[in-house]
């Protein structure tokens, strides 16, 4: 009897660890659910993004013209602010992130003469003062950190640009104006920087 009530017991011990040892294993695996009430009130302010490109605002699609008024002219064979064949000048571009919050990579693409033959300028150079320009065939990019915008940097761009002169015969209408989409071309494009 003594046995049988020892042999009771630890079967009963036994029973009991296996069942605690089954809800251990279990617990790990259990889920439940709960419901929490939580009031507050999040505010988040989203970063803003305003660039000026030579102080105009750039927005999605708008684009800005460069004409013969913004290239300073660097002849002596010519009028003051007037080109020809031959003349070369400098394009000043500024970027400048104003209010922008996030840093940004930018993209000038550059469609001059030795890209589209319809376009009278060809590019020789580009200086930028802040940092290093990419070159990519005729795409430049650059970088601005937000730790310079906050520090009031702009990118000062200068573009040296050339009307080839290869001595050939330009015939000229006098009583028409080169549309100033004829000189050059240059899109400017940022992307936040990730």
């Amino acid at each position: 009897m003594v046995q049988s009530k020892k042999r009771k017991t630890i079967i009963l011990i036994i029973v009991v660890v296996a069942c605690f040892f089954y809800l251990f294993i279990k617990s790990n695996n259990t889920y439940t659910s709960y419901e929490s009430e939580v009031e507050g009130n999040i505010e988040s302010k989203v970063a803003d993004w305003k660039i000026k490109v030579n102080d105009t605002l750039i927005n999605n699609d708008d684009s800005q013209t460069i004409d013969i008024d913004s290239i300073q002219w660097e002849t002596n064979h010519t009028r003051e602010n007037k080109a020809s064949p031959g003349s070369s000048g400098i394009i000043q571009i500024t970027i400048d992130p104003t209010t922008t919050n996030v840093s940004f990579n930018y993209e000038l693409t550059v469609i001059d003469q030795t890209v589209d033959a319809n376009k009278i300028l060809t590019v020789t150079s580009i200086e930028n003062k802040q940092g290093t320009l990419e070159k990519e065939n005729n795409i430049y990019r650059g970088t601005m950190l937000v730790k310079d915008i906050e520090a009031g940097k702009k990118e000062q761009l200068k573009i040296h640009v050339k009307w080839e002169d290869n001595g050939e015969d330009i015939v000229v209408d006098p009583t028409k104006d080169e549309t100033t989409s004829d000189f050059i071309e240059i899109n400017f494009k940022a992307t936040q920087r990730t």
